[in-house]
Parts: C-alpha cells; sequence; structure tokens
C-alpha cells in the first residue's frame, strides 16, 4: 500500500526532483498532485484528473524528436492500380506520375488478308472518387490536362523483377521512346464522374498491328511481348492539374483495334489487347527543391528533422515520406524509482492550418499506422494502441488510428489531427524489452498518392505533444 502524504507545494515538487538523481537531460516535468492514493488500483488505462489524491504524475512537456523520413522502396508492381498525371502540391513540390503496361494477347490475332483499318483506341477506367477513396483525384479537378500522353516501349522489366515507385529503383528513361502516339492531344478536366477515359493513338500504330496480325506475328503472347513490349502512359508536357488513379483489373481497360471486311463496312470488327491482365506498375517523383528543407531528403532511410522543414512533418504514400517520432529521454523516467508504473501515454498530431487542401482533392489519410523502427529508421513491426476511452466504437486492440475533425491540444482547443496510444511501447522501453530507436508513422495504403503534414513539437501551435501519466510504488 503506498504511503499517504499531504499534496506537494511546488517548491517541495522542485525538491523532490532534484533529490530524485536530478531529472534533466532535456526533461522538463509537470507534477500534477504528488500526494499518493491508498487505492492506486483505481488509476486505469485511462487519463486519471490531475488532482492531489490520484497518486498519478503528470508528465506533459517531455522531449520529443520529430523527423521526416524517405523510404524508396515502395512497390507499386502488385498493385491494382494505374497512376498518371502532374500536380503542383504546394507542400511537397511538383509530383509527377507515370504507369507501364505490357498488353495481352487474348486469342491469337489473325485477320485476314483484305480487311481494312478503322482506327486504335487506349480505353482507361479512371476509380472512382469515394469515401474511401478520396484521393483517386489528387489536385485540382477545376483545370484541363492532356491526362494521358501514350508511348511505347523499347522494352519491359523483366517478370522476375518488381516494379518500384521511385525511379532511381526501376530506371525506365531508355525503355520508353521519345514520340508520343497519341493522335492528337485533347485536353480534360479529370472530373470525379468521369467514368472512361478513351484516347484515339495515331492510325501508323494502329495500322502496324493490323498488317503484324496479318503476318501472322501476333498468335502468341511471346510474339506480342518481343514486337511490342508495352506502353508508357505519362502526363502531357503542360500538365500539372491533377493525378488519376484508373483500375488496372477492369478488363475494359484496353488497347482496342477497330477494323472492317471491305466487302461489308458497316459491320465493326475489333480487338482487344488487354492492358490489365498483364505485368504493370507505376513511379512517381516530386521535385522538392522548391519546398523548405525536404530538397536535402535524396537517400532512401534517410531524415530531416522537423527544425529544418518549418517545423513540420511529412507523410505521402507513394513519394515514401514517413513521420519518425523519438522519445530520448524516457528512460530517464526511471529517476521516479525503480517501481515505477506507466498508466497512460498519448500523442497527439494536429494538422496546421492550410495544409490539408481538402479543396484540391488532397484530403488527409483516414488512417495512420505506427510501427517500431529500428536506429536506421527502418520499420520493425506494428505497435498495438491501447483503445482510448474516447474511442467509441471498435473492439480488440488496434493497429491503427483514424483521422478526426476535433482533436483537442493540451490548451483544449480542437483541430483536425490524430491521437493515439503509445502506453504498450512506452512499457516495453522502460521494461528494456525493446530498444528505444522511435516509432514510424505511415500511411494505412503506402502505394497512394494520400499525404498529410504534421506539426512538429516545437510549433508554437498544433504542435506535437506527449501526455504521459505514472504512478511510483516505491
Amino acid at each position: 500500500m503506498l504511503r499517504k502524504s499531504k499534496p506537494a507545494t511546488a517548491s517541495a515538487l522542485v525538491a523532490l526532483a532534484t533529490g530524485w538523481h536530478r531529472l534533466v537531460l532535456g526533461l522538463s516535468l509537470l507534477l500534477g498532485a504528488a500526494a499518493c492514493s491508498s487505492t492506486p488500483g483505481n488509476i486505469g488505462i485511462g487519463l486519471p484528473s490531475a488532482d492531489a489524491n490520484t497518486g498519478a504524475y503528470l508528465i506533459d512537456t517531455l522531449t520529443i524528436r520529430a523527423s521526416t523520413v524517405l523510404r524508396d522502396s515502395i512497390v507499386t508492381s502488385s498493385s491494382d492500380l494505374l497512376l498518371v498525371g502532374r500536380y503542383r502540391d504546394p507542400q511537397l513540390g511538383t509530383i509527377t506520375a507515370k504507369s507501364y503496361v505490357t498488353m495481352d494477347i487474348g486469342s491469337a490475332f489473325t485477320p485476314d488478308q483484305t480487311q481494312v483499318y478503322d482506327s486504335l483506341v487506349l480505353v482507361l477506367k479512371p476509380l472512382a472518387v469515394s469515401a474511401t477513396n478520396p484521393n483517386a483525384r489528387y489536385g485540382d479537378t477545376t483545370k484541363t490536362q492532356t491526362l494521358v500522353e501514350v508511348h511505347r516501349l523499347n522494352s519491359f522489366v523483366p517478370s522476375t523483377q518488381y516494379g518500384y515507385a521511385s525511379p532511381k529503383l526501376t530506371p525506365m528513361g531508355s525503355r520508353v521512346q521519345a514520340a508520343a502516339v497519341n493522335e492528337r492531344e485533347i485536353e480534360r478536366r479529370a472530373r470525379p464522374s468521369l467514368t472512361t477515359l478513351r484516347v484515339r493513338l495515331a492510325s501508323a500504330f494502329g495500322e502496324e498491328l493490323l498488317r503484324a496480325g496479318k503476318l501472322r506475328q501476333l498468335t502468341s503472347q511471346e510474339q506480342l511481348d518481343a514486337l511490342y513490349p508495352g506502353l508508357a502512359l505519362q502526363p502531357g508536357a503542360t500538365d500539372e492539374a491533377a493525378l488519376v488513379q484508373f483500375a488496372a483489373t477492369n478488363e475494359a481497360s484496353a488497347l482496342i483495334l477497330y477494323y472492317h471486311d471491305p466487302s461489308d463496312p458497316s459491320t465493326a470488327i475489333n480487338h482487344s489487347f488487354g492492358l490489365s491482365t498483364g505485368r504493370h506498375f507505376y513511379q512517381a517523383e516530386a521535385d522538392r527543391s522548391v519546398t523548405a528543407g525536404l530538397g536535402a531528403l535524396t537517400t532512401s532511410l534517410q531524415q530531416i528533422n522537423s527544425a529544418l522543414t518549418t517545423q513540420q512533418t511529412y507523410i505521402q504514400g507513394v513519394l515514401g515520406l514517413q513521420t519518425k517520432l523519438e522519445i530520448p529521454y524516457l528512460n530517464n523516467l526511471r529517476s521516479f524509482g525503480q517501481n515505477i508504473v506507466i498508466t497512460s501515454a498519448v500523442m497527439t498530431a494536429q494538422v496546421p492550418d492550410n495544409t490539408s487542401g481538402t479543396r484540391n482533392n488532397i484530403a488527409p489519410p483516414a488512417r495512420l499506422s505506427l510501427y517500431r523502427s529500428n536506429r536506421n529508421n527502418q520499420p520493425i513491426a506494428l505497435v498495438p494502441s491501447t483503445r482510448l476511452e474516447s474511442d467509441v466504437t471498435g473492439t480488440g486492440t488496434p493497429t491503427t488510428f483514424d483521422y478526426k475533425t476535433d482533436v483537442a491540444n493540451l490548451a483544449g482547443i480542437n483541430q483536425a489531427g490524430y491521437r493515439w496510444s503509445v502506453l504498450e511501447y512506452c512499457k516495453e522501453v522502460i521494461n528494456g524489452t525493446v530498444s528505444n530507436d522511435g516509432l514510424l508513422l505511415n500511411t494505412t495504403t503506402p502505394a497512394t498518392p494520400e499525404r498529410v503534414v504534421l506539426g512538429g513539437p516545437n510549433r508554437s501551435t498544433n504542435k506535437l505533444q506527449l501526455r504521459l501519466y505514472l504512478i511510483s510504488n516505491n
């Protein structure tokens, strides 16, 4: 049973902290009520009130370090998406996305020698904008753009290799023919209601396909791959409106060759070279040279402190940007004694004003995941989060947490952001079962372009904060 004592005065608390091994090293403590309770079991996982009878110490100024980490090994060849476009993101600079696809033979293409070419059309299916996928259009859908400029490929990535989002990991420049094969440039808006995109391609390309079929050079997939390794789908040279997600699993996405028999010109004949059943991947890169501090991120697993990025950190899935959080002096809590119990540890990360861009269809991720990190900034394992009392939905131990529009900071002011428990991580570090190498925040869909900006720990507003309660049995 804990010994009862009188509520401590401010001067007594200072003396107490000094006597317990002079708890310094950047650890600034707000001790809320030092009187002990005879019923410590009443203090649960939730946040106890800071009155003199709880026996809990409240620490809300424990040092936190926040950084943005670049991890460029994002695999997109296993995705069911294509991503094309260019968008000038006010936070991350100009983002350019390109996709690469092979064609599927379907059945042997053996047209009669007398048949005549009509047209060649690339058909793509944009994903629908929805509550679960608000970033199916990422950017400004009120501006017009080419949307898709089509180039032929000289070769494709071997089937034994992954396709990565980073152009550095899967170089494609020399594989792409310089000249586009669009019949003409047509500008459209990437409107959310767009369900089918039809891009008419040059007659020379279509006539070449028909001629190859007549020569019986397109009777197998191997023949098709040898003659036509694939297509590159790129934004137009002047596009800067939006990125668009296309379905790579819909059988209606195809390169369709239309032709007819001259003896029956009114009857259209076509052959579809499917795009969804073959190999495909997409890439995205950003010109971050215009973004404060982020231009210094050039190497995978490199991190840059929020002090160098205007006290902000970034998360953006397909660009490989994650936020790393470190609590460097967590083990110094042992200065309260060897028998301390952490009862609650809650982090709050808020989204600074004018960074969400919701009007431009760049909504923050609906959910984030928390990973334990190693010293090299690699994710080790998902961190289970003790369910907060404010999270009234769901059961069990969550491994994700939701974006909320009304996350309160310590001043009681609501702001959009995220709130989650790091209780288990803090316990494991204090108990010595894991190394205190930090945590990584990432979107739950890292191969998509969704992004969010988070306030750093030293901002005057919208700052990253940790609120921790502990009791001592010494």
